[in-house]
C-alpha cells in the first residue's frame, strides 16, 4: 500500500483514492486465492535452476496465471516478458517463433521452449521439483 501512495503522491493527483486503497488491502488481495485453493502461496521442495527462466506472457491472462503460480511455488527465478495487447515485445516471440502465443517459456538451462500452460506446468515439474 505504500507503494501506491508513493505512485500517486508523486506522479498523480496526490491522495490515493478510497476505492484503490480498499482494493489494495491485505484481506482484498487474499480474496483472490479463494478459487484457486491457494495455488502460488505455498513453497514446494524443488531444485534452483543455474540461470533464471524466460516467460512471455501479460496479467490479463489466466494461463499465464497458472504457470506463475508453479514458478512462484518452485520458487523458479524467472524473467517476464510483458507482451500486453499492442506492445512491440509480441514481435519478439513472433519472430522467434512464427507466431504469437502466450505463455510461452525458455528455459535457457536445458534449451527447452514451450507453449501451453500444461505443458510449461508439466515440464517445471518435472524437471525441477523435488
Amino acid at each position: 500500500a505504500d507503494i501506491i501512495a508513493y505512485l500517486f503522491e508523486t506522479y498523480g493527483p496526490g491522495a490515493v483514492p478510497r476505492s484503490l486503497s480498499l482494493r489494495n488491502s491485505a484481506i482484498a488481495n487474499s480474496l483472490g486465492l479463494i478459487g484457486r485453493m491457494g495455488a502460488g502461496s505455498r513453497a514446494l521442495p524443488s531444485a534452483l535452476p543455474p540461470s533464471p527462466l524466460d516467460l512471455w506472457g501479460y496479467e490479463a491472462s489466466p494461463y499465464v496465471v497458472l504457470v506463475k503460480e508453479t514458478l512462484c511455488e518452485l520458487e523458479i527465478p524467472y524473467v517476464q516478458h510483458s507482451a500486453p495487447r499492442g506492445s512491440a515485445k509480441r514481435q519478439e516471440v513472433f519472430a522467434r517463433k512464427g507466431h504469437f502465443q502466450v505463455p510461452y517459456l525458455e528455459d535457457p538451462n536445458t534449451g527447452a521452449e514451450l507453449f501451453e500452460s500444461s505443458a510449461i506446468i508439466d515440464y517445471l515439474k518435472t524437471v525441477y521439483a523435488k
